[in-house]
């Protein structure tokens, strides 16, 4: 099958699926990688992974984390950053490291495989997550920017971990790297806010019409892409990068009109076009697993579940009373875009084989599907009781 064919049967067939699934609660990701792995070689065969569709897949990356980036401001991260911390590292970190130790010690993982199949399975997807808080109106709480707060820190600890694992050698290298660009990034960041307003009216300047949109939307593409750049000459993956280029972009930067020009243009490209190509072509390098593989991964599903949940419940106990536990373990165990994105990373550097990419398929999505199941809109609790007449 041709690569026009391959494409369109992947877009069609992911677009269905996915908003059937939907109907019932279950997140287009799920669909869009059954597309992959129906069509795929685990299955029908119809669609074969190549060389080139990797390359679309790799362009559809940029653009959905470029988008992710543009709708997180440095404001939240800053502003959130302890309690962010606090649930990182207790639904996170603690678990992860505890799934990598018992994935080399106990299950025969090598250990960079099975740091990268802990990492991308015990991941929050800030993507995901981000849509739960809107759809249950999480947002108008103080606890959903710690929560989302929390999934930044966290993503960004899960790409340098995944990042490094696989060349340790050049670890002293990446971490110099990362620490001259978070200063050249915040100090940027400021003097862009500080000056927000001649550059809102620099931007303004240019014709309000589909060509000056055309102009802004390209300096920000290639302004995204040259970060990009100098987090790949670190030695960090582009997806990074592309995350921290969209971060710099905001309301306050580019105005009110632009910020909403900017985010429904690309929404509408990733919606119809990058999202479910980017997940399809990631289904089809999906093998068909082995019992004792589905052994091994449930264990890893079990630990992120069971500890990360604690760890989540607790720190929900102590700092959270506006909205209640049992909604903020469930939001937190939303899993999906961001672990595929760096197993699909991995696999295509070749760290990783379609075998343990599959376990991250396979985990991924159970542990989403569980935990969508524990978030109630009504576990939002009023801080201030109306007073009874």
């Amino acid at each position: 099958m041709g690569l026009i064919e391959s494409v369109m049967l992947l877009l069609l067939v992911s677009i269905i699926l996915g908003e059937f699934l939907e109907r019932f609660n279950i997140t287009k990701i799920v669909g869009e990688l059954g597309t992959g792995i129906i069509l795929g070689p685990a299955v029908l065969g119809l669609v074969q992974p190549s060389d080139i569709l990797s390359g679309i897949s790799e362009i559809a990356l940029y653009f959905i984390i470029l988008l992710i980036g543009i709708e997180v401001t440095t404001e939240t991260l800053i502003k959130n950053i302890k309690p962010g911390l606090a649930f990182t590292i207790s639904s996170f970190l603690i678990p992860v490291s505890l799934m990598i130790t018992v994935s080399y010690y106990f299950l025969g993982f090598p250990l960079v495989q099975g740091i990268i199949v802990s990492v991308s399975i015990g991941i929050p997807s800030i993507s995901i997550i981000s849509i739960l808080l809107r759809k249950f109106e999480f947002l108008r709480t103080q606890s959903g920017h710690f929560l989302l707060s929390s999934v930044i820190l966290t993503d960004v600890c899960g790409f340098i971990i995944a990042s490094t694992s696989s060349n340790p050698s050049r670890i002293p290298f990446i971490v110099t790297g990362l620490a001259l660009f978070f200063v050249a990034y915040f100090i940027l960041d400021y003097e862009v806010r500080k000056h927000s307003k001649t550059i809102s009216s620099l931007l303004n300047t240019l014709e309000p019409n589909e060509q000056g949109e055309g102009r802004i939307l390209a300096v920000v593409v290639i302004g995204g892409l040259a970060v990009s750049v100098i987090f790949q000459a670190i030695g960090i993956t582009f997806v990074l990068g592309a995350f921290f280029a969209g971060m710099l972009i905001s309301e306050v930067v580019v105005g009110e009109r632009l910020q909403g020009v900017l985010t429904r243009t690309l929404n509408r490209l990733n919606d119809s076009f990058f999202i479910p190509v980017f997940f399809a072509v990631s289904g089809l390098s999906v093998v068909v697993p082995t019992l004792y593989n589905l052994e091994l991964t449930s264990v890893l599903i079990a630990i992120t579940a069971i500890v990360g949940a604690a760890g989540s419940w607790i720190i929900s106990r102590k700092l959270i009373d506006d909205v209640r536990p049992k909604s903020v373990v469930g939001i937190l165990g939303g899993r999906g875009s961001v672990g595929i994105i760096i197993a699909s990373v991995s696999l295509g550097a070749s760290v990783i084989s379609p075998t343990y990419f599959t376990d991250v398929v396979f985990g991924t999505v159970i542990i989403s599907l569980i935990f969508s199941a524990m978030i109630r809109k009504t576990d939002i609790t009023l801080l201030v009781e109306p007073q009874r007449a």
